[in-house]
């Protein structure tokens, strides 16, 4: 799978996931009529085995601790990537992308008071190691990818790494494929985009002339993934586009014309369901009813995404956890506390996660070597280092240059670096200039506020006109 569809795929996830919470916690005790119907969709599978635990029982509290109170919510959301089973063809041959992975992991943490949760995004290409059983048989390997483990031992060996790795006790998982997220789409009727330009990309099979537009099933999926002729033809763009479909998916869910059509609703409930494997206790629908309804009064904007802290292993494809910054994170998640710690943070709203900024360093300060530094810097946190040079005359003060259609982006760019803004026209890659003022560029913690995500349709691509 090319390593842009695997950086596409957890916005996909995350439309199916938000999709059935919210529809579930909507609707509330009126899903009671579908349990019958509804139970045997999701797809169940014990790994309890892998974790050493006992054998799984559906009986056991979800949502409440032995007192009768909510307590804290964990949950691993995994993507495969079979290109087998139904609704997985047409994204390259089983015999060439062969087995399966989990090319998205994003360990969910939902806390007590329901005021707010974490997700946390890992590397697929994390260096690491496990020890799993297969067929009876203890395999054990080091310094491999995040992702093999899932290869070698399907969700359990993954959620043992996971729980090696962060020193938590996860045994909740849900896997999603392509063909869940077609379910969804062609359940809903179809989701309406809206295009400024034409699209015509032999590679996807898109072709479709400017103006409004119903896609439906596998034209849908097309969309959200392609990226010729469409936009700048940036993994940037390509994002931005998906949380337009998003918001666009979102709106046609909680509309009266799904939520107040019984045919409609038992459809888009049905194909979410059938598009889940899960672990037994999540694989309850009666128990996925009850979590959601503890949930309903959490909103986008109360979550906070972040990818695990991660430094380079040495060569350009793979990474290391950085365990001193990701103790935090994990220690927040343990004690249910919030984090960034709200206290000591200080920073803003920021909704544009450095893995999606490009970025020119230049320096205009006489330190030597300073501009290797700080793209040094840059680079451990996820930017996207493009050059490097140093100015022809010095910097007044710490700048960055951005075309206003990637204001959102220039934010955390801003900040990180606690530089001034300079709106110019230069398109998606911005332009850092080091003055005597730099100190160190700032780790940033990325928010899905509700504005961003799901009722924002102003992405700053080109692609795109009024909906």
């Amino acid at each position: 799978m090319p390593a842009s569809s695997r950086r596409r795929w957890p916005r996909i996830i995350a439309a199916v996931v938000a999709s059935l919470v919210l529809v579930t916690a909507v609707i509330g005790a009126g899903v009671n009529h579908l349990i019958g119907q509804l139970q045997g969709n999701i797809t169940t599978l014990d790994v309890s085995d892998q974790l050493g635990a006992d054998p799984a029982d559906t009986s056991d509290p979800l949502v409440y601790d032995a007192d009768g109170n909510v307590k804290p919510f964990n949950l691993l959301i995994l993507g495969s990537d079979t290109r087998t089973g139904k609704g997985n063809g047409g994204f390259g041959s089983p015999g060439e992308f062969g087995g399966e992975r989990s090319d998205t992991a994003i360990l969910l943490h939902v806390s007590a008071d329901r005021k707010s949760a974490i997700g946390v995004s890992i590397p697929r290409d994390t260096l690491t190691s496990f020890s799993c059983t297969k067929d009876g048989k203890t395999t054990t390997r080091s310094s491999v990818k995040f992702n093999e483990a899932f290869t070698f031992g399907g969700p359990g060996c993954t959620l043992k790494v996971v729980n090696d790795m962060t020193g938590l006790d996860i045994t909740n998982f849900i896997k999603i494929d392509f063909g869940g997220f077609k379910r969804i789409v062609t359940a809903l009727g179809g989701v309406e985009i809206c295009l400024a330009k034409p699209i015509k990309d032999p590679k996807s099979g898109l072709d479709l002339p400017a103006g409004k537009h119903l896609v439906t099933g596998a034209e849908a999926l097309a969309f959200v993934r392609a990226r010729h002729n469409i936009g700048d033809g940036s993994d940037t763009s390509r994002i931005r586009r998906q949380q337009a479909f998003i918001s666009s998916m979102s709106r046609k869910i909680l509309s009266s014309e799904t939520l107040l059509n019984p045919a409609s609703l038992i459809g888009v409930l049905d194909a979410a369901t059938k598009s889940l494997t899960a672990n037994p206790q999540m694989a309850d629908i009666q128990n996925l009813k009850e979590l959601a309804l503890s949930m309903k009064g959490l909103s986008p904007k109360d979550i906070t995404f972040l990818t695990m802290p991660w430094k380079p292993a040495g060569d350009r494809a793979n990474v290391v956890i950085n365990k001193k910054k990701a103790k935090g994170i994990w220690k927040a998640i343990a004690n249910d506390t919030p984090y960034p710690p709200k206290s000591t943070t200080g920073q803003p709203t920021l909704s544009a996660a450095p893995s999606g900024i490009y970025v020119d360093v230049v320096n205009g300060t006489t330190t030597n070597g300073l501009a290797r530094r700080v793209a040094k810097q840059l680079k451990a946190q996820g930017y996207r280092v493009m050059d490097i040079s140093t100015a022809k005359t010095p910097a007044a003060a710490t700048t960055v240059t951005y075309d206003t259609h990637w204001d959102t982006s220039a934010k955390t760019l801003i900040w990180a670096t606690t530089a001034k803004g300079a709106p110019t026209g230069n398109g998606q890659r911005m332009t850092l200039t080091l003055g005597p003022d730099f100190t160190a560029v700032k780790p940033v913690v990325v928010s899905a506020a509700a504005g961003d995500v799901f009722t924002n349709l102003n992405t700053g691509d080109e692609s795109f006109c009024a909906s």
